[in-house]
């Protein structure tokens, strides 16, 4: 848990006061002639307030490698390599010293949030441009933001202090503030983001080909997560279906990778490996991103981490991407998830075979991060759409639609897929149809399934992808969330997400073997003794 005083944390917070939003040398550089004195600085004027916005997503950027890297790699999907160094291999053992160059960052998100809640405090939402009020939707902004990176400080300490006004001066640093776990935050953050949830995130344009619009947080897709974790399934499933809907969020065909097939006989090469696109900051997959541009300096180190072979995916990774099944029509091929070969690599540069077990397979999920033209996007992707449908599709799975949740991964969202007993039987089909279940208007009709765009066509699957014939509905939850569980690792590996996701699914079901024996499994030579700290929730979560 936190150990730091408040007084001594809030002390630094002043020296980074919310006064100086901005930053040298970052890709959101301003002229140091806008950086004023709190009595100067209004935030009525709204050219200021985006100066202010600016500022707070240029700081976000000295989270993005701790959010990846104390998100994977104490889980079980990222391992370190002979050639990582001793800091690395602290967090991969779960064993992090407040000297951890990679996480000693814990004032970093004070900081966005003493800045956050300057923006919250002092601007004025009457402002109106362009015909709409563009300070409310920088409040929007801020509001999410805040409830992020508070969520992000409760998940990886296990509590957070808790202030919702600016700390401006010394005797506001030093009261006593309470300090509060997740689901002492959550209703607070909920209470703040829900008078906001209809405003659209603010138009900011492009820096250096960095789309502002997606370096925001939706409060739909953080207010999902605040419910998810909280246990109110209906309330995230409404908040995901929100953010599909009013953010034209589909899974198309775009990213489908696929096998050639002459007679129906797999040749094993490749007709398209369009997944491995949905990294590409400008493909479209992208909900929200921490971008950086080469025009300023490298802030973040996980591209250079993967590149230089200091962390890869763990064999468990590979293993579960090897033992999944492409299908064409009913053809079954052992060539493996497809994901595999837009995940990692022989090579930096470069797509090639990954069955050898010998070689060396590089991260490749942050290969556009190496540019060299310094116009281009550097970014850490938070959340994206395949991530948002799984989300979705864990929510509905513990409202008792398993059929649901599992046409999610097979054959996407529409009015086609709602209406066909075959894939979602009626029992799981409300009249009238609820507003998170609502997937009629035609431009659904495009989405296909998280697990279509990498295994083919897996309708025709009954080998993996299945729910299996349980006694009770209670069973056949649990069965598809176990798929879920590995579906979120086979998609989503290496960005973030897993220790949380393990952390969320465990707590749930008051099982900590759910994440204690996955990791527990990266580290064959100390396999009993990981289990043993996993399973003690206390060494979950960072002290400082």
């Amino acid at each position: 848990m936190i150990q730091m005083k408040r007084t001594h944390l809030f002390a630094f917070l002043l020296l980074t006061s919310p006064l100086a939003f901005v930053s040298c040398d970052g890709l959101l550089d301003v002229d140091s002639e806008r950086v004023v004195l709190e009595d100067q600085y209004d935030m009525k004027a709204s050219n200021d307030s985006l100066y202010a916005m600016f500022g707070l997503l240029n700081s976000l950027q000295e989270l993005a490698d701790s959010y990846v890297l104390l998100g994977e790699l104490r889980a079980d999907l990222m391992d370190v390599t002979e050639f990582s160094d001793p800091y690395l291999n602290e967090i991969n053992t779960l064993n992090v010293s407040a000297e951890n160059p990679y996480t000693d960052n814990l004032t970093a998100y004070y900081a966005i949030i003493n800045n956050c809640n300057y923006i919250v405090h002092k601007v004025d939402t009457s402002v109106v441009k362009n015909t709409y009020k563009v300070n409310k939707r920088l409040m929007a902004a801020a509001k999410s933001i805040r409830a992020w990176v508070y969520m992000q400080l409760a998940l990886n300490y296990g509590e957070a202090v808790y202030y919702d006004k600016p700390l401006l001066d010394m005797k506001e640093a030093e009261k006593d503030y309470p300090v509060y776990t997740l689901d002492e935050l959550a209703p607070h953050l909920i209470a703040d983001l829900l008078p906001f949830r209809d405003e659209r995130r603010l138009e900011l344009g492009s820096v250096y080909s960095y789309d502002l619009y997606y370096a925001q947080f939706s409060v739909d897709m953080v207010l999902g997560d605040l419910y998810l974790w909280t246990g109110d399934y209906l309330n995230a499933a409404i908040a995901y279906q929100r953010m599909m809907d009013e953010n034209n969020c589909f899974l198309r065909s775009t990213f489908a990778s696929s096998l050639e097939a002459l007679n129906s006989a797999f040749t094993g090469r490749f007709t398209s490996t369009n997944w491995a696109e949905i990294f590409n900051p400008y493909g479209g997959e992208h909900i929200t991103y921490i971008g950086a541009s080469n025009e300023y300096k490298r802030v973040f180190k996980i591209d250079t981490l993967c590149y230089n072979y200091m962390v890869k995916c763990s064999d468990q990774a590979f293993n579960n991407w090897r033992n999944q099944h492409y299908f064409y029509s009913a053809v079954l091929d052992t060539m493996a998830d497809l994901r595999m070969y837009g995940s990692v690599s022989d090579y930096a540069f470069g797509v090639s075979s990954l069955m050898d077990e010998n070689s060396k397979h590089y991260v490749f999920k942050y290969i556009y991060m190496n540019s060299l033209d310094d116009s281009e996007v550097r970014m850490v992707g938070v959340y994206r759409l395949g991530l948002l449908y799984l989300r979705y599709a864990e929510a509905v799975n513990r409202l008792g639609k398993p059929n649901l949740a599992m046409a999610v991964l097979k054959y996407g969202l529409n009015n086609a897929t709602l209406n066909n007993p075959t894939f979602v039987p009626a029992s799981e089909v409300e009249r009238p149809v609820p507003a998170y279940m609502d997937f009629s208007d035609p431009k659904f009709n495009a989405n296909i399934g998280v697990r279509a765009r990498a295994c083919g066509n897996p309708r025709f699957d009954t080998i993996q992808c299945v729910i299996p014939t349980l006694p009770t509905k209670e069973d056949s939850i649990l069965a598809v969330e176990d798929i879920l569980i590995n579906e979120l690792a086979l998609e989503m590996a290496c960005e973030g997400n897993r220790f949380h996701d393990l952390m969320r699914f465990a707590i749930r079901r008051d099982d900590n073997h759910v994440l204690a024996d996955r990791v527990a499994a990266k580290h064959p030579a100390n396999k009993a003794a990981m289990q043993t700290k996993l399973m003690d929730r206390k060494n979950w979560y960072l002290t400082k």
